[in-house]
């Protein structure tokens, strides 16, 4: 059995977060459904789907949503050049950067793992971390 997930971001612009995913993040539109303000998005087998709060169709919020959104959580990229997507995110979203690049380093077993690491904050809120093991 393949197990998968696909997150599904409520936005309160789904105009405006398209744009960033797809102009500073990358993405492409996989489908979309205008009329529900939704759109599936995906980038190198990362898939992920946005729909507008104020859309039609139902919706499966368990509380009030207030900004920023996500609050708890953080969703982690394994990413294979970090550099060059931290200084595409640099020219094209400066702002969204909430925590800049750092070398952390994380123990794993028996082992310490040094990662190079940055976070960035989409227009709702959502924190997504982009992680690559530094090899020395």
């Amino acid at each position: 059995m393949k197990l998968r997930v696909v997150p599904e971001l409520y936005c309160t612009d789904i105009h405006t977060s398209v744009e960033f995913f797809i102009h500073v993040l990358g993405f492409e539109i996989k489908y979309q459904r205008p009329e529900e303000h939704f759109a599936y998005l995906t980038r190198s087998g990362v898939d992920l789907m946005l729909e507008g709060l104020s859309s039609p169709s139902r919706k499966w919020i368990t509380q009030e949503l207030e900004a920023p959104f996500g609050r708890g959580i953080n969703f982690q990229w394994d990413v294979d050049n970090i550099d060059s997507m931290y200084a595409d995110i640099l020219k094209r979203a400066p702002d969204s950067i909430y925590l800049p690049m750092e070398s952390k380093g994380y123990q794993v077993k028996e082992e310490l793992v040094i990662q190079k690491q940055f976070i960035i904050q989409v227009p709702d809120g959502y924190l997504f971390r982009f992680c690559q093991d530094d090899i020395r």
